[in-house]
């Protein structure tokens, strides 16, 4: 057992010391292969916001790639990739909700959603798992009330298999629009969540 992994097990059972405004998880597959994934958007806008964050750190959570920091307003937020697969995405948000000793209501989950044209963004206080892996895994856990910012990556094409479309890379032309404004929206959803609450990104955003 490596230093690293020695330090998550001694710190995984315990709570976080300091306290969050908000957490947010931003759902993915870990590993190179499905990095350009289209399911991985949220590992991408989690990594966008990482960016903004101030005194930024690593956390330990199992299951996890975690960092805290605090924003220029002064929240403090906590940012989870889950490394548990889409599919098993609930364990990673339970064991973050139990660390982090936040209520539900101040976490957000960033996904991808094929039924929203791609690009656009919306904000929901709760709601079904519409289809979504992960959205069903984190329900089976923590039931269907947390707030969750979706980013539309469809159509779908005609025909095609929702399966190999969400595991499907972006095309050059995606990627450029998201990293020149896509990704961009996203964290500005997400800081309006953070700084001003569920009301007014959904407001503003939806």
């Amino acid at each position: 057992m490596n230093l690293t992994s020695l330090i998550r097990k001694l710190f995984s059972g315990s709570k976080i010391e300091q306290s969050f405004d908000t957490v947010i998880f931003g759902l993915g597959n870990p590993g190179i292969q499905y990095r350009n994934n289209r399911h991985n958007i949220g590992f991408w806008v989690a990594e966008r916001f990482s960016g903004c964050l101030q005194k930024c750190r690593e956390e330990y959570i199992s299951d996890t790639s975690a960092f805290s920091g605090v924003l220029e307003s002064g929240k403090k937020v906590l940012i989870i990739k889950p490394l548990t697969y889409m599919n098993r995405s609930g364990i990673a948000v339970k064991n973050g909700l139990k660390k982090s000793g936040i209520p539900v209501s101040r976490i957000i989950v960033v996904v991808d959603d094929y039924n929203i044209p791609f690009g656009k963004i919306r904000v929901r206080r709760n709601g079904s798992h519409g289809g979504h892996n992960g959205l069903k895994s984190i329900i089976e856990y923590i039931g269907t009330d947390f707030p969750r910012l979706r980013i539309g990556i469809g159509p779908l094409p005609k025909n095609s298999n929702v399966i190999d479309f969400v595991l499907g890379n972006f095309t050059e032309h995606e990627e450029k629009l998201l990293k020149e404004n896509i990704l961009e929206k996203a964290t500005s959803a997400l800081k309006l969540f953070v700084t001003e609450g569920i009301d007014t990104a959904m407001n503003t955003c939806n």
